[in-house]
């Protein structure tokens, strides 16, 4: 099997952008993820902060992410926000270019989707899932 991606991932070179914030604060995701270069990054920085507007995903670090909870449990970030936002799957997901691959998807499954369109790299676990709860 292909290295999983974590959805949660840095606006750097090499990383596949995957969604894009639309007005309403929900991610719109991409048919397919193109990967940024140098020159995308540089310019994406300029504006606001490209992990606060843009879904990036690049490959799963383990061991290396603050996020990491062990091989047993894996990402602890998702586990936060599946059980903070509270959201249940749809019978039908909406399309998603690294759902195969991701982290998340292979950890939580379809919850995991179910609770993916609001978070944005930036934004504290807390204020999302507040928000979520306000809006409920």
């Amino acid at each position: 099997m292909a290295t999983l991606l974590c959805p949660s991932s840095i606006a750097k070179p090499g990383a596949k952008l995957f969604g894009v914030q639309n007005a309403s604060g929900h991610i719109e995701y991409l048919d397919e993820p193109i990967i940024v270069d140098k020159t995308f990054v540089e310019t994406a920085r300029q504006g606001r902060v490209p992990e606060e507007r843009f879904r990036f995903a690049s490959n799963c670090i383990k061991t290396g992410c603050g996020h990491w909870t062990g091989e047993g449990t894996g990402c602890g970030l998702v586990v936060r926000i599946v059980d903070g936002m509270n959201r249940k799957a749809e019978a039908t997901l909406v399309a998603c270019a690294i759902r195969e691959r991701c982290r998340w998807f292979h950890q939580q499954g379809a919850t995991a989707c179910a609770n993916c369109d609001e978070i944005v790299r930036n934004v504290r676990i807390g204020e999302a899932i507040a928000g979520a709860s306000q809006t409920k």
